[in-house]
């Protein structure tokens, strides 16, 4: 398993009551601990110093225990027909989830249970994964608080499989599209990373009207990401700009990072 995903970023566990392993890491946004399970069907949580907590389910369809094995992986042997799981808690405060697929009998669609906090959502960021998102208050955008990564999987050759998500209601849906040809084992990874406030802000449509409306809304919501710096009023006025076309297309708008402005719709453009 860790052949297929490297050592370098598996954080350091210990075992503990009810896991086989707990890893306490030190990211940009705080402190998170990351606890696997100890059973197939257990839920894998990353908690925030400040006590913000995230879970996902894992999809094992048979009671078995967790053993640690190797640098810091926990393997979940035959917890599903044909189909091995195993959580890696990494450095960043998160988790990757491992689902290998040991033959043409595995299923290749398989469900994660989404514990969010009360007021976060998970929205599609356009590149094949989800934002978890806080939404916010007074009026105030969305800021993202964690990241499930775009999902990956790649056969017994190192070959990439197609893979892809899909979310119902508060599921996460992962399918793999195996062939008839494809060359087993195969290892699919879905990845998240919590508590890290990525500066990622997320404006509903009652926001991005307001974004039309005031500089002085979007200049007080730059203040929300963290790094860059108070942008300049030419950089304000392209989100206004943009949100003004969003807002002509009936979605919203959204200012990553590194101030760039898009548009988006679903989740929490409503």
């Amino acid at each position: 398993m860790e052949a297929a995903t490297g050592t370098a970023d598996i954080a350091a566990t210990v075992a503990a009551a009810g896991t086989p392993a707990k890893a306490f890491t030190a990211t940009g946004g705080g402190s998170v601990t990351v606890t696997a399970p100890d059973r197939a069907n257990g839920t894998v949580s990353a908690t925030t110093g400040e006590g913000s907590s995230f879970g996902l389910s894992l999809p094992g369809a048979e009671d078995v225990e967790g053993i640690k094995a190797g640098t810091g992986t926990v393997v979940y042997t035959d917890a599903a027909t044909a189909t091995d799981i195993a959580v890696q808690p990494t450095t960043n405060g998160g988790a990757r989830t491992l689902l290998t697929l040991k033959d043409d009998k595995a299923p290749t669609t398989q469900r994660f249970e989404l514990h969010l906090p009360v007021e976060t959502e998970a929205v599609d960021n356009g590149e094949g994964g989800y934002d978890l998102i806080r939404l916010g208050d007074d009026g105030k955008p969305a800021v993202t608080v964690g990241t499930i990564d775009a999902p990956w999987s790649k056969d017994a050759h190192g070959k990439d499989i197609p893979t892809r998500y899909r979310l119902e209601g508060n599921t996460l849906v992962q399918t793999v599209d195996t062939q008839s040809n494809t060359v087993y084992p195969v290892v699919a990874d879905p990845e998240f990373d919590w508590g890290i406030v990525t500066g990622t802000l997320y404006f509903n449509k009652s926001e991005t009207r307001k974004a039309v409306e005031s500089g002085g809304f979007l200049t007080a919501a730059a203040a929300m990401i963290p790094g860059p710096g108070a942008p300049s009023a030419v950089t304000i006025a392209g989100w206004s700009t943009v949100a003004a076309i969003a807002q002509r297309h009936g979605k919203c708008l959204k200012i990553n990072t590194w101030l760039k402005p898009n548009e988006y719709s679903g989740g929490y453009c409503r």
